[in-house]
């Protein structure tokens, strides 16, 4: 192939030729563990939050973050690494401060007690493993939420589509009602010989107006070989280095019903360093006046090729439907030319890139924290050539804030606003990217910016403190304008080491001075939640 073809080869196909290329390379390349199947770590869990804080203290390195959600053999991994490295802190040095002394420690302790059966697999704790067993049920949640009102929706700018907005968001899709909401969440697993595992989680949902019913909110099997993991049924996800949201992959929307071909762990490749993939093909429930039916691809590519930087690509694309034929050759024109097409192949297409720095020694240098993360993601609609910046998110994490050993800060801000073409981010005439009538990208939605901000403070071992605020501006070109402001509080009391509760509270003002969407609201709300492990 001469330059100047290969120059006019599409980034899609590109991306195409260098996935599979890779796909082939590491079934014969090194994985950093010995691989087996387990079921993933539901996003809402404490760990995620907790393997982020041992980040921050320089105990874990080898964190492909961006890819959530992890698997429970993958988060056993993240806590051996960090085990082990605190142990060899603790030979070097006594620990210092609050943090140091009580919060890590205790930590590692709940990771030791939750994930006993991945630490022994890995060797990192004694006990005799089991390549088969079955939990009929290791873990009930009970939630009951108070709203003051229901939800806003409200038009979206040049198209059909309309946006929920919601004051809890990144839920699963589950929008709460006016008044009292009851739920309770059973989840179980199993596995088989190693390489095949089970996960189910039923809900019982007893919501104002709507009556009680019960539900599969997630369900799915898995089968492993080599590392590279099938897992088909019904799961969430969520791509990128934001965590109030992502510009494609989010759990705002419920979880889809999927195939899913992905990476449980990282494999460990010469000069690119650690990888991780995900690619997966599902079906939205979209309806008249939208193409019905139509399907929805997704690819994820994570890199870290040193300890301290992170780099992700991801695609989302929706095409098909009822009423359009599309044949086996089809599906790679749709999905890796870089060209619009029309008719039956048509499509509506996003693409990101994400990258994360830290600076794991912030606090030799400047006393504002013990370290930094800062990261970014930018994305583009169809054809551009990312990153083009037609909408991005931006983030600082700083672990540790002012090195109390007691606090966390996140700041994001995110905006999707594109002033040629104010409706370019997720509103389209015929594929929405929604599900079950729900954003599954960034909950702000189109031609928005907002800006969110959360400090963790640990009062102690067992109580956590949260406060955040959040201001979103939705229709930032254009007469539909609305914005909305929030705070929210949470106090987190681990009863046990197996039991905790959580109290939230959130006030949100929605401000719609041109009436698009019923007039000025004050929302309130208030839930508490339970947890038992078993």
């Amino acid at each position: 192939m001469n330059l100047s073809r290969l120059a006019h080869l599409s980034i899609r196909s590109r991306c195409l030729c260098f996935s599979l290329a890779l796909l082939g390379f590491l079934l014969l390349s090194s994985t950093v563990t010995l691989a087996a199947s387990s079921v993933n770590v539901p996003l809402d869990s404490w760990a995620y939050e907790a393997l982020d804080t041992l980040e921050g203290y320089g105990l874990i390195d080898s964190a492909l973050s961006s890819t959530r959600p992890y698997s429970k053999l993958e988060t056993a991994r993240l806590a051996g690494e960090a085990i082990k490295n605190w142990e060899a802190h603790l030979s070097r040095q006594k620990p210092m401060g609050f943090g140091e002394q009580e919060l890590i420690p205790t930590l590692l302790n709940r990771f030791k007690r939750e994930f006993q059966v991945e630490l022994v697999e890995l060797g990192i704790l004694e006990g005799s493993r089991s390549d088969s067993f079955f939990k009929p049920v290791n873990q009930m949640i009970q939630k009951y939420v108070w709203q003051k009102d229901g939800t806003v929706t409200r038009p979206q700018l040049g198209s059909v589509n309309r946006q929920t907005i919601a004051p809890v968001y990144n839920n699963d899709g589950i929008i709460y009602r006016k008044q009292n909401n009851f739920s309770t969440e059973l989840q179980g697993e199993a596995r088989l010989w190693n390489h095949f595992s089970l996960y189910y989680q039923p809900i019982f949902k007893a919501f104002e107006g709507e009556g009680a019913r019960v539900e599969l909110e997630k369900g799915y099997l898995k089968a492993e070989a080599y590392n590279v993991e099938i897992e088909a049924g019904r799961d969430s996800l969520w791509w990128g280095p934001g965590r109030n949201g992502a510009l494609l992959m989010t759990n705002n929307a419920p979880p889809f019903d999927l195939v899913k071909l992905s990476s449980p762990q990282p494999f460990k490749l010469p000069f690119l360093g650690l990888f991780k993939f995900n690619l997966f093909l599902s079906k939205l429930d979209n309806t008249a006046p939208y193409i019905t039916s139509p399907q929805l691809y997704g690819l994820h590519l994570d890199f870290k090729p040193h300890p301290n930087i992170e780099v992700g690509l991801s695609q989302v694309a929706i095409f098909g439907g009822e009423g359009r034929k599309i044949s086996l050759g089809d599906y790679f024109r749709i999905l890796y030319s870089n060209q619009n097409l029309e008719g039956n192949l048509e499509s509506n297409q996003q693409l990101s890139v994400d990258i994360s720095w830290r600076w794991p020694n912030m606090g030799q240098y400047l006393p504002v924290a013990r370290s930094l993360k800062a990261y970014a993601e930018w994305g583009a609609e169809d054809t551009g050539i990312f990153p083009d910046r037609r909408a991005y998110l931006l983030g600082l994490f700083f672990a540790d804030f002012l090195k109390m050993g007691r606090m966390d800060l996140r700041f994001e801000y995110a905006n999707t606003t594109v002033p040629a073409v104010p409706s370019a981010w997720y509103q389209h005439n015929y594929y929405p990217p929604t599900y079950r009538g729900l954003l599954f990208g960034h909950h702000l939605g189109g031609n928005g910016e907002e800006l969110f901000a959360r400090l963790n403070y640990h009062l102690s071992t067992k109580l956590q403190l949260g406060l955040d605020f959040d201001y979103a501006n939705q229709g930032v070109y254009g007469t539909n304008k609305t914005s909305s402001q929030q705070l929210g509080i949470d106090l987190n009391y681990w009863i046990r080491e197996r039991m905790n509760i959580k109290g939230r509270y959130i006030l949100q003002g929605f401000y719609d001075p041109d009436r698009i969407a019923g007039g000025d609201k004050i929302l309130h709300v208030f839930g508490l939640e339970f947890r038992w492990r078993f």
